[in-house]
């Protein structure tokens, strides 16, 4: 299984979210990506169509009207255009991909969609768990080409269209970062708007826990700045947990930067004979640690195989304190590791290490390949299939949930399956549940449980084991479920994603997106 299921945060970010433009903060002394920043004078918007259903010439002259790329089948290049992450969702037919080059390109995709009656879905990195950054019908907005990154005097500016390597790779010239997952190719801002877990959450706290500033255009075209200070202070709240796909497209993001220093990474196995011991001990120990080490829970196996305990931790602190913490894990768990690696890292080559792409001669190989924005023609990442469902845990598990979890994992079928806890707590946890429309503050522990099969199957006997881990765990979560982890086949997803925030996230949805011309299955 290639999927890296401790990014924290990955899966949301096609969805929602998000374009970009990015301004620099300053003249000098900032660090740019490759990309060529969007422009930011505004041009006269196109005059809206006729409210009648879309014609090819129609289609031809919003063609003419961008400035980016708009494509529709039967062009060359549509067969990747219209592809996301996952392979499971190939099937899905779009009307059209339009790749913004900037924020007039969404004004006036935005203003054909209103006026001929087309669905949009917004595309960043296209990883929705439930392929929801495109969809039968629908004219995708694409703000892939929207992807400068700039940093300076402990902010960085960063387009809503750059991908997590390139974001990384951009603040690392200045020896810094902001708190995300590990998936290279997701895009930042979905991963922001719905949270954002990864391995310095714990030091740092979430994405959105960074963020400063947000910038978007709503579907009647105009440009809204949302900030702690200013008019849209209740829109700021919302963007932070629950922007995905409901108040507009995101052009801009502000963070907050924190430094990137030498780390320390752990990888620990055991035989699987030990893996209630291991589970019991690492979740008394993982939350627990101080703020600075992260650590995730693996547990693993496929038809066939052998079922394999495992557990990855990052610090940033020394290599001596995160020995010693290891040490004490498996002094807890009541047996030593059967291998343990420790090892020191840049920060770069830590985030490199996760991204899978540690052994790429050029930073261009860490994409899927391809000409069209957020990929490369020297891209090497391939795409996956897969499925996933998540809960949040705000209590260790008992006995008797161990040994469920451990049943579950070892009855995988149809393909390759997994369940990843990972520790919570430290910087995620002291922010109250109700500053940002992030809820989950009290969890001790987020579980993601996936299953990747074949492409081009239908990967029924895997869903079904998904669907069988999922249900025999839920007496001993919350009940809550991570926003980033789509799950179409939640019944009560107002509450798992949002709790006691969904009444006023609704209000906020109303007041912004009237029409509802942001919809999709889970859209508020």
């Amino acid at each position: 299984m290639h999927r890296r299921t401790f990014l924290g945060g990955t899966a949301a970010a096609a969805l929602t979210t998000t374009a970009a433009t990015a301004t620099a903060c300053t003249t000098k002394d900032t660090t740019t990506a490759k990309n060529p920043a969007p422009t930011n004078t505004p041009r006269t918007p196109a005059p809206g169509a006729p409210n009648t259903p879309a014609a090819p010439a129609t289609w031809a002259a919003l063609a003419k009207s961008l400035d980016g790329r708009l494509l529709r089948p039967g062009d060359d290049a549509w067969p990747t255009a219209h592809r996301l992450y996952n392979t499971r969702f190939d099937t899905l037919k779009p009307t059209a991909v339009a790749y913004a080059a900037h924020a007039d390109d969404i004004r006036t995709a935005l203003s054909y969609a209103r006026a001929h009656r087309v669905p949009v879905a917004i595309r960043n990195g296209g990883h929705s768990y439930a392929g929801w950054s495109s969809g039968d019908g629908r004219l995708i907005i694409d703000v892939s080409e929207l992807s400068r990154v700039r940093a300076s005097s402990g902010e960085a500016v960063v387009g809503a269209g750059a991908k997590l390597i390139d974001v990384y790779r951009a603040l690392a010239a200045k020896d810094v970062t902001v708190p995300a997952g590990s998936c290279p190719t997701v895009g930042i801002s979905g991963l922001t708007l719905g949270g954002g877990h990864g391995v310095v959450s714990r030091a740092y706290g979430l994405t959105c826990d960074s963020l400063t500033r947000a910038t978007l255009i709503t579907a009647d075209g105009k440009e809204i700045t949302a900030d702690a200070a200013g008019d849209h202070q209740d829109l700021f709240w919302a963007l932070r947990g629950a922007g995905n796909g409901n108040f507009g497209v995101v052009t801009e993001l502000r963070f907050r930067t924190h430094p990137a220093p030498q780390a320390v990474s752990a990888y620990l196995t055991w035989p699987w004979r030990k893996a209630a011991a291991v589970v019991r001990a690492w979740q008394e120990w993982g939350p627990d640690q101080p703020d600075e080490i992260w650590s995730s829970l693996h547990l693993a196996a496929s038809p066939g195989g052998a079922p394999a305990v495992s557990v990855s931790a990052f610090s940033l602190g020394t290599y001596g304190e995160l020995q010693n913490a290891v040490d004490r894990l498996a002094d807890r768990a009541g047996s030593p590791a059967s291998s343990v690696s420790l090892k020191r890292r840049t920060y770069d080559e830590a985030m490199e290490m996760y991204a899978g792409c540690s052994s790429f001669s050029t930073d261009a190989r860490c994409h899927l390949p391809g000409s069209s924005p957020g990929r490369s023609p020297e891209g090497a990442l391939g795409r996956e299939t897969y499925a996933a469902r998540s809960d949040f845990f705000d209590r260790s598990i008992g006995p008797a949930g161990v040994s469920a979890l451990l049943d579950q994992v070892a009855s995988v079928r149809g393909g390759a399956g997994s369940v990843a806890l990972t520790a919570l707590g430290g910087a995620v946890n002291r922010i109250s549940p109700t500053a940002t429309a992030f809820v989950h503050r009290r969890s001790r522990m987020l579980a993601q449980y996936l299953v990747s099969w074949r492409p081009g199957t239908d990967g029924a006997a895997a869903r079904s084991w998904l669907a069988s881990a999922h249900q025999a765990m839920r007496p001993y979560a919350s009940g809550a479920a991570y926003q980033n982890y789509a799950d179409p086949d939640l019944t009560d997803w107002r509450k798992a994603y949002y709790g006691d925030a969904a009444p006023r996230l609704a209000r906020l949805k109303h007041q912004y997106d009237p029409d509802r011309v942001f919809t999709y299955p889970q859209a508020l």
